[in-house]
């Protein structure tokens, strides 16, 4: 895509996701920003990875990431999310957004013995992981269910700062890092003990892949 047709998918993709409301803290549900939504799905879009693809998207959400994959190309999208909350929202997307039937929402923690998602049978992950802040590794526990899955391909939002941990995790895997961008993720202030009406966190945007 070149800039105008990046800038106009981000402006449909923000009127268009739908958003979180009323976060949990100790989950860490934060709406992932449309640029970077953008970042990860359009180095997909460009490299042909996601066209047709079975995308998994851990801790979905609304389902911004999932809704937005299907709109640039792929066959189906499955979220994991715990919150049952954010499901009619989900649904609603896939409604209007006029992507009947391929969006599957399972609701569940992340596991190894998810019967429903097997190993070898997706094609990338593009998540926006816990940062770990409040719920400690739950960024590592994230990253090594998605490895198990055995994807081609992961992309991930990551806090800055650790990519050396990230890379090594994943060469275990078999898996080697890629730094799409580095951005600036703003956290709203949206719960009691926000003091500043904006933080702003630096994360990685970064592909594993085999």
């Amino acid at each position: 895509m070149d800039k105008n047709e990046l800038r106009n998918a981000k402006v449909f993709l923000e009127k268009s996701l739908p958003s979180i409301s009323n976060p949990i803290r100790d989950l860490e549900q934060y709406n992932t920003p449309s640029e970077i939504i953008l970042d990860m799905l359009n180095h997909a879009y460009i490299s042909n990875y996601i066209q047709e693809a079975t995308v998994l998207d851990l801790g979905s959400g609304t389902c911004r990431i999932a809704l937005a994959s299907l709109i640039f190309g792929a066959s189906k999208a499955i979220g994991l999310e715990i919150d049952e909350r954010f499901f009619k929202y989900c649904l609603y997307g896939e409604e209007t957004l006029g992507l009947k039937g391929r969006l599957l929402i399972i609701k569940t923690y992340i596991n190894e013995n998810l019967g429903l998602i097997r190993k070898n049978h997706i094609d990338i992950i593009i998540m926006n992981p816990p940062f770990g802040v409040w719920n400690r590794n739950a960024d590592r526990r994230f990253l090594e269910y998605a490895f198990s899955i055995n994807p081609k391909r992961i992309y991930s939002v990551l806090k800055s700062g650790n990519l050396n941990f990230h890379e090594t995790l994943g060469n275990r895997w078999g898996y080697g890092l890629r730094l799409i961008n580095t951005r600036e993720f703003p956290i709203p202030a949206s719960m009691i003990y926000h003091k500043s009406r904006i933080r702003r966190v630096k994360v990685d945007v970064v592909l594993f892949e085999k």
